[in-house]
């Protein structure tokens, strides 16, 4: 019984570990693409008040119009060191659109190979629409996502939709509201207190070229990570 009492403690103390463990990418896709033949470098950073600080570079460049491919690669930083956590090809799609007003549509699509420390590696696909709609100062959009394992044990499809709420208040500045949920397998969804659930203070702005994204999050069960603060920066070229 010490034997299996010890074992059962191990496991929760993992679990724990892994409930401060943000993902990689904490964003919300929209109508930003790279332009026709033009490229941008993106640096994706973020830290939850327990586990590493995560960093992640991403090359995107305007393959065609209307689309983009981008290739990331994520690190973690922590008190033992760094760490490599795989890499990333995405795929976007944003249909033509008035920019300034009205309906858009899209798609992104990610092949991954994940090796975080201490977790098993594993390829992952995820598919994510991309619904956005402006209305005078107002910019909405929804990210319906899901993902699927396509090695190891669990291969299941999960969902993991995310949106956003944005008010442009002056000039190229933006404040708003973002919202990600990790609800776990659609076949066995998850309780409430199991999911991921994280609200986001944000502000979109621009420096020149440069597009910056920061915002602060908060977890809303048990199982999210309980503050997180994020930002991305893009450099366009």
């Amino acid at each position: 019984m010490d034997v299996m009492a010890r074992t059962l403690a191990l496991f929760l103390s993992l679990c724990s570990g892994l409930a401060g463990a943000a993902p990689n990418e904490i964003k919300v896709f929209t109508d930003e693409l790279a332009a026709y033949h033009a490229y941008t470098l993106e640096t994706h950073v973020n830290k939850a008040r327990t586990g590493p600080l995560r960093v992640m570079p991403e090359y995107s460049y305007g393959i065609w119009h209307n689309w983009e491919f981008s290739l990331q690669l994520p690190f973690a930083f922590s008190s033992d060191g760094s760490n490599g956590e795989g890499y990333r090809a995405e795929l976007q799609y944003v249909a033509p659109h008035d920019e300034e007003r009205g309906f858009y549509w899209g798609v992104n699509m990610e092949l991954a190979r994940d090796y975080r420390v201490g977790e098993p590696h594993f390829w992952n696909v995820e598919f994510i629409p991309i619904l956005g709609l402006r209305v005078e100062r107002w910019h909405f959009v929804a990210n319906p996502g899901f993902e699927r394992a396509l090695s190891g044990q669990e291969r299941r499809v999960s969902a993991m939709p995310a949106a956003k709420l944005a008010y442009r208040a002056f000039g190229q500045n933006s404040f708003g509201l973002e919202y990600y949920l990790e609800a776990g397998p659609l076949a066995h969804r998850l309780m409430r207190d199991e999911q991921s659930r994280m609200l986001y203070l944000a502000w979109d702005g621009k420096i020149g070229k440069s597009d910056i994204n920061v915002g602060l999050g908060r977890g809303a069960t048990p199982a999210s990570d309980r503050w997180v603060i994020k930002a991305i920066y893009e450099i366009a070229f």
